[in-house]
Parts: structure tokens; sequence; C-alpha cells
């Protein structure tokens, strides 16, 4: 048991220190070069695992394929494409915060397609959460709020967080006949790899693109590749396997925290006062949202 938790410990790590890790990455490779790094070594990794070690045999029809090249397309090629721009313009603080906010955007997608309803609690959550976005990306200036003149980065970021929902909603209700997490995941990073490669290429027209790593740059882009890309996943399903989904969820939560850590530590980055304002308001907003599930029974029967 002790073990899994972990499991779910390291898969927090590893999802937190990404933003800081394509932070550092920027020093010597472009966004794009980045994440198309990113998932296409993931991808290479998970094919290895499944077809030369352990030889698994993979039927998926062609419906299916549709599927996964749409769940590819929204979940990693656009969702990464906002996120990386994002985190380009913007702090690893702020990607770590907004980030935050993905459980609360996929529930307010889920309902506005009448998947699921709102009550009090998830209402008050929301609320409080956005209007902890709205103080970072705003930083609590009147005379931003007036221009409209704010961070590109965080508006790139937000879209984020909206493609990261919609895919949330679409592995829901996506189904596969005989397919595995692994398999699905290799499919969903191939296909985003894949799509990423016009970004790739128009880039390489624009700028010469420098291919020459360092040790360093390498040891980054195997962190985000096989840690946050493919172990933390694998580590996150089995977690959910054993403990459950809520239990398991709970982790997540460290992410945005471990992101400022890091972020603080590695990147120098120093939190000011709107920062600090906004992650109190969003942590808040996000905890009163995944409060305990009687207290919602409660609400949904007098509701």
């Amino acid at each position: 048991m002790y073990n899994v938790y972990l499991k779910l410990l390291l898969s927090a790590l590893f999802w937190g220190s990404s933003a800081v890790v394509g932070k550092l990455l920027f020093d010597m490779l472009t966004p794009s070069q980045v994440i198309f790094l990113r998932f296409s070594i993931a991808s290479v990794i998970l094919g290895f695992s499944i077809f030369i070690i352990k030889k698994e045999t993979v039927k998926i029809s062609f419906t299916e394929h549709i599927k996964l090249f749409l769940l590819g397309g929204i979940g990693i090629s656009l969702c990464y494409y906002f996120y990386i721009k994002g985190l380009f313009y913007s702090s690893a603080v702020n990607a770590g915060l907004i980030e935050a906010t993905i459980p609360l955007v996929t529930l307010f997608i889920a309902v506005l397609i009448k998947e699921e309803k709102f009550n009090l609690l998830d209402t008050i959550g929301f609320i409080t959460a956005y209007l902890g976005v709205v103080i970072i990306v705003t930083k609590l200036d009147l005379n931003l709020i007036k221009n409209s003149t704010y961070n590109i980065g965080d508006i790139y970021l937000l879209i984020s967080t909206l493609c990261f929902g919609v895919y949330n909603i679409l592995v829901k209700k996506l189904t596969f006949a005989k397919i595995t997490q692994s398999q699905k995941l290799y499919y969903i990073f191939l296909y985003g790899s894949i799509l990423l490669l016009p970004w790739l290429y128009f880039d390489s027209l624009s700028q010469n693109l420098n291919w020459n790593l360092s040790i360093l740059d390498i040891v980054y882009i195997l962190i985000l590749s096989l840690g946050a890309s493919v172990l933390a996943y694998v580590f996150f399903n089995e977690g959910i396997e054993v403990i459950g989904a809520s239990k398991a969820s709970n982790f997540i939560n460290l992410v945005p925290i471990i992101t400022i850590i890091f972020a603080i530590i590695f990147l120098n980055e120093i939190l000011d006062k709107s920062q600090i304002i906004g992650m109190l308001t969003i942590l808040t907003g996000v905890y009163i949202s995944q409060s305990p599930d009687y207290l919602k029974k409660v609400l949904n029967k007098n509701s």
C-alpha cells in the first residue's frame, strides 16, 4: 500500500516539475521543439514497452483510431500548444496555478453538455477558483483591467485548460473494445506528436532550430517524456485501481504547490502579492469543489 502512495507522490512531483523543466529548456530550444520531443519520445518509450518488451497484440478498429486521433489532437496537440506557448510568455508559478483549475473546467463543461449538475459547493468552488485566476491574470492592477492589457501567456494557459477539460470529457465518453490504458496512451501520444509536426516545420522556416543538446538538456527532456508523460500517468492509473479515484486525485492538489517550490528554487521566481492571494483563492476554490461526497449528497437532496 505504501508503495502506491509513493508512486502517486512521484506522479505529483513529475507533473509539478514539468513547467519548471520546460522553462529551463527554453534557453536552448523553442516551445515547439520542447513539446514535440516530450511526446514523441514518450510515444517511443511506450511503444517499445508494449510491442518489444511485453509483445502485446493490439486490436483497434478504424473507428477507434479516429477516436484516438481526436484525443491526441485535442489532449496533446492543441492543449500543449497553448500550454507551452503560455509557459514561454508567463511564469512557471502562473502555469501551475492556472493548471490547478482543470478539474473545475472539466466539471463546468460536463454541466454545459448536461452530463453533470452543479451543486452549491461546486458553484462556490468554481466562482472562488476563477476569482483567483482573475487576480493572477490582472495582477490586481486597475490600469491593466482598464486597458485590457493582460499577459498573453496567461491567456494561452487558460485556453490550454479549456482544451484539457474537453479532452477529459471525451476520454470518459469515447469507448474502446479491447485496448489497455498503456496502449491508449501510446496512440494518443503518437497522434498528438504527428499533429505537432506542422508547428515544428513552420518554426524551422522562420528560424534555425538548434538540435545540439547537452547532457543536461537530455536529462530535462527525459524528465518530461519518461517522467511527466509516461511514469506519472502509469503510476496515477495504478493508484486509482488500488485506492480509488477520489483518494488518488488528492495528490493532484499537490502539483501547483510543487511547481511553486521548484520555480522558486530553480528559476528564482519570486511570488508577488497578487500571486499569493490568487494561489490561496484558487486552492480554496478547488478544495471546496472537492468536498467530501456525503456533503454533496446532502446538497443534492436539498436542491
